[in-house]
């Protein structure tokens, strides 16, 4: 199991942002595509205070990785704090069939493509999703705690107005998506 602490930067230009991260020294860690398989039940739904089920397949450097992750919400002060407990497995088809069998189906497939950079103790990903899945392309920043996510914050200047602890499906369900 592993902790992720993170927030979410709305309304940025991915691309200035990107500049602004390698002229401060920021390191790029990875490239990568994903296809995020939300999991869930209308006959015993995952409460949203309990967290959310997904299945990831990650494209990076001509291989690929798929991970089942369950992940346990913590906190939601001025941070999103998660539990992930993630085990990797080697077909998504058969995990999304054993969910099936449990009566635990597909609510949404959705794409993106990341770039990341490890700063000021933060891991910031530049996402963007295919417009059909979200169309506002999006920063996150994850530290091993509040305080390193401020620091980022300050040192990258971002204005606090953009930064937002909500989870990609409260911001579809703010923008009727």
């Amino acid at each position: 199991m592993e902790r992720e602490i993170e927030v979410k930067v709305l309304h940025v230009d991915l691309n200035e942002m990107e500049r602004r991260l390698v002229d401060l020294g920021g390191e790029k860690i990875g490239e990568e595509r994903q296809t995020n398989y939300l999991i869930d039940s209308a006959g015993h739904p995952i409460p949203a205070g309990l967290g959310y089920l997904r299945i990831r397949r990650v494209e990076k450097d001509g291989g690929e990785t798929i991970q089942c992750t369950f992940k346990e919400k913590k906190c939601d002060e001025g941070v999103r704090a998660y539990d992930e407990h993630t085990v990797i497995i080697d077909d998504a088809r058969e995990m999304r069939a054993i969910f099936d069998l449990l009566g635990y189906g597909l609510v949404e497939e959705a794409k993106k493509h990341r770039i990341s950079y490890a700063f000021k103790q933060c891991r910031i990903d530049l996402d963007r999703w295919d417009p059909e899945s979200f169309p506002d392309p999006y920063m996150e920043i994850e530290g091993p705690n509040r305080e390193a996510i401020d620091k980022a914050i300050a040192a990258l200047s971002i204005d606090r107005e953009q930064v937002s602890t909500k989870s990609i499906a409260e911001l579809k369900k703010s923008r009727n998506i």
